[in-house]
């Protein structure tokens, strides 16, 4: 497979990022890429999650929990989005009901591929917060410009890159910190370089814990993580133009995934990109080619008890990707292209028996090109924009095997079954998009939006030919089995709401339905060969991806009230149903209602606040899944911080400040064995947190 292509230079989604204090949250304005590229923000709603003070007073600014292994975790700050959590570093982004491929997560603007079928490397694990200079999120129906797949939003992860300048000029970080919770400690820093308008921008960084404890001080199993990330990131300016060379390595050690059947091994991951911007009298062009080699391994002995030799598993997979974007944008209107190839590959065996072998996915392939084009105006008291982008979706995969087809004619007839079928595959899909802002007043702004989107089927929900859990992180504990002919997902979509603004107090809600036909979901699998190989297994009753018709609607909202001497109060609150429409069942995986509260003070140098989560009982499960209901709870943190003259800022914070004991329904179950939380209880969350760092900045 030629894996030669371009990739994509991110979308301008603010014209104006926000860095700061990795950990303590001290404010800093940067320049973004493209200074002179148009920005989508007057037209479409984007909130930008900054590792920075959570003091901003702009509702499109979110602030990230600064001691989070997993950036994932920001999400939970922002209206309508939450976290798929099935490790401390395996976080899955969900927005508004719906989660994995279906939100388009890209890293300094390139689609990530992971290696792993069951999302223990999902893209945002792929991004520490020493690497990261913001994290963008979509409001409501994300724009054709945002990603090719992008029918449940998009989140878009600022890298920083290198800063170039005429003179020498040095600067950088270092920081630390340590969570007690889990004995974990930080260590980062980054440098730039720059003179004669070249720059050179390199990171570090070390992320290590212990397993957590919950408020009843057991021990959370499989909830120790080793990770380490480091890059290295090249520029060059000049005539208007600038040209990029990147370089990152992930190497994730023994990181548990206690929702999931297996922990991780490793992984190891290595990313390449080459863009450049090139800023003409009337259009600008920018462009991006990248590649990117992952390989992972997993096992289910290492970090969890197993006591039976003979059901040892190691898997191990790796992915292949390179991708391409370019864009030129011309007055009002936006031109595009980009795409991805990528091949997967998934081995399992048993250490304790070297005959037993099962290729789980060879070769797979799975390519996606597109083009698309937007338009934009802005007229007195109103803009609007309108996009469209077609896609071209191919996918393949080699043949697969068993060790013990021999002697077991189910397993037998699904590989003769699978390798006799015609596997190759292909989908012609598209979006289109319209996002409109009219001024009623000085105080009040209508947001209002269109949208219908497609997205083919993902490898694992086509190729998965054995009843396994290789799902994507779905964390169910179901083993599936796949389609090879699924149709793609087409969703008909509208959001609406409005911004108002009064003195010091401002509040933007929105509400939003999306039907879906063809959604990818579960329904008991019928062919007797794969009930008889999942019992085996120990599931009786194993599911199969298939097309139904679902919906999902709801509200959220942020809002805002400045009060006088530098106190301040926030909030979000979001609230999503989904519904399967052949039956009364719901869907899988769904965030309860939930709301977050922030009582503050942003001084110059001295900032704290107070923080309530309070999420609600979620009664609304999925009966085919098996998911169990969880009870609400409300749960409080402090923080604060302090920057010094020299460029030293400290911080000090409680996670969990009451020692609350409950569990998150995005949390999952525990799939661990040998602790004193059973096998199939909801996964705890941690007790109180004391945590302490501080930044250096040069």
């Amino acid at each position: 497979m030629n894996f030669f292509s371009f990739d994509s230079f991110r979308v301008s989604a603010v014209a104006v990022a926000v860095s700061g204090c990795l950990f303590c949250g001290v404010v800093f304005p940067g320049v973004a890429l493209a200074e002179d590229a148009p920005s989508e923000e007057e037209h479409i709603d984007v909130i930008t999650i900054s590792a920075s003070r959570a003091s901003a007073d702009d509702l499109s600014v979110a602030d990230a929990d600064p001691v989070e292994s997993d950036v994932a975790q920001w999400l939970k700050t922002v209206p309508g989005a939450n976290v798929n959590k099935n490790g401390p570093v395996t976080g899955i982004a969900q927005y508004r009901g719906m989660f994995a491929d279906r939100v388009a997560v890209s890293l300094g603007g390139r689609p990530v591929v992971g290696a792993g079928p069951n999302g223990m490397d999902a893209p945002l694990t792929y991004a520490v917060p020493m690497s990261v200079e913001a994290m963008t999120v979509y409001r409501g129906i994300a724009p054709v410009t945002a990603g090719i797949d992008t029918m449940g939003g998009a989140v878009d992860v600022h890298l920083k890159r290198a800063r170039t300048s005429e003179e020498l000029s040095v600067e950088g970080s270092l920081s630390s910190w340590y969570s007690g919770i889990n004995d974990g400690t930080t260590y980062a820093g980054d440098i730039n370089v720059s003179a004669n308008d070249f720059g050179v921008h390199a990171f570090i960084s070390d992320q290590t814990a212990n397993n957590a404890e919950d408020a009843l001080e057991r021990d959370i199993i499989t909830t120790a993580y080793d990770k380490q990330q480091s890059g290295l990131d090249v520029a060059y300016a000049f005539d208007n133009s600038r040209i990029g060379l990147r370089y990152g390595k992930t190497d994730t050690g023994f990181s548990g995934t206690p929702a999931l059947p297996m922990d991780i091994n490793y992984v190891d991951g290595e990313q390449w990109s080459l863009d450049g911007q090139h800023q003409f009298d009337v259009a600008l062009l920018e462009w991006q080619i990248g590649a990117s080699d992952n390989t992972h391994g997993m096992d289910n002995f290492s970090q969890r008890e197993n006591l039976d030799p003979a059901a040892y598993r190691y898997t191990y997979a790796a992915a292949k990707s390179a991708d391409y974007k370019v864009q030129l944008t011309a007055g009002d209107w936006v031109y595009g292209l980009q795409g991805y190839l990528s091949e997967h590959d998934v081995d399992i065996s048993n250490p304790n028996n070297a005959m037993f072998s099962v290729i789980n996915f060879n070769q797979v392939e799975d390519d996606r090109h597109s083009a698309y084009v937007q338009w934009s105006q802005r007229a007195e008291g109103r803009s609007d924009t309108l996009g469209a982008r077609v896609k071209y979706n191919r996918a393949d995969a080699g043949e697969v095997a068993h060790s013990m087809a021999m002697m077991n004619p189910a397993i037998a007839g699904l590989v003769s079954d699978f390798n006799q079928a015609d596997r190759s595959v292909s989908d012609t899909t598209f979006d289109v998009t319209y996002h409109g802002k009219t001024t009623l007043s000085d105080s009040l702004v209508w947001n209002y939006g269109l949208g219908v989107k497609q997205r083919a089927a993902s490898y694992q929900q086509r190729y998965l030919w054995l009843p396994m859990q290789s799902t994507g992180g779905l964390a169910d504990g179901k083993t599936y089995v796949g389609d090879i002919n699924l149709d793609p997902e087409t969703a008909y979509q509208i959001d609406t709401g409005f911004d108002y603004v009064n003195g010091g107090f401002k509040v933007s809600p929105r509400v939003f339905y999306s039907q879906v036909k063809d959604y990818i979901e579960a329904n008991p699998s019928e062919d007797p060969r794969a009930i008889m190989v999942a019992g085996m297994m120990g599931d009786p009753a194993p599911l199969q991806f298939t097309n139904i018709d679902a919906s999902l609607w709801g509200f959220d909202a942020n809002w805002r009230y400045d009060m006088p001497s530098d106190f301040f109060m926030s909030g979000v609150v979001s609230y999503v149903r989904g519904e399967r429409d052949d039956s009364d069942i719901n869907l899988y995986r769904i965030a309860p209602l939930n709301t977050r509260f922030v009582w503050g003070y942003q001084g110059v140098q001295f900032s704290t606040q107070f923080a309530a989560q309070v999420y609600a009982d979620q009664d609304r499960v999925s009966s085919i899944n098996n998911e169990t209901e969880t009870a609400g709870y409300m749960v409080w943190d402090w923080m604060a911080d302090y920057m010094f003259d020299n460029g030293l800022t400290v911080c000090a914070g409680v996670e969990n400040l009451f020692d609350k004991q409950y569990v998150e329904h995005l949390g999952g179950v525990n799939r661990a064995a040998g602790s004193e939380i059973a096998v199939g209880e909801r996964l705890p969350a941690s007790g109180r947190n004391v945590y302490v760092g501080f930044e250096f900045r040069f």
